[in-house]
């Protein structure tokens, strides 16, 4: 009778350690799942900041050509920055820009002109705004 119980006592124990084995592989699994998740939103964000910077130098650079024509600028001013030297207006990967120059006045404050400078990347948008 001794014998029977302890036969029925191991048999009774060898889905335990599979069991734990998979509850600790389910609890390794869900860790892993989680980090990859952040890491992938932080991959997201540090992209998107990238964008931001080449935004604001496309606004720069529209800012930047109407201040060549400060002495008689247009209106309006549009081009684009060619950020991968092939020397032609590309929709992917290049960044655009817009600029309204306003004469002092109602809308501007300035001794002379308002330049706004707007810069487009990847549907990122960064401002510049220029009073002289």
């Amino acid at each position: 009778m001794i014998s029977l119980i302890n036969f029925m006592k191991k048999d009774s124990q060898k889905g335990v350690a599979l069991y734990m084995a998979l509850v600790i592989l389910s609890v390794l699994t869900a860790v892993i799942l989680s980090l990859v998740g952040i890491n992938l939103s932080q991959m997201k964000v540090i992209l998107t900041v990238g964008y931001s910077v080449n935004a604001f130098f496309a606004a720069d650079t529209g800012a930047e050509r109407a201040l060549r024509d400060r002495n008689n600028p247009e209106d309006f001013y549009s081009g684009y920055l060619d950020l991968n030297n092939n020397g032609v207006e590309d929709q992917n990967e290049d960044a655009f820009y817009e600029v309204t120059v306003t004469p002092s006045g109602d809308n501007c404050n300035a001794q002379w002109y308002c330049i706004g400078s707007v810069g487009n990347y990847r549907d990122i948008k960064r401002a510049v705004l220029l009073q002289y």
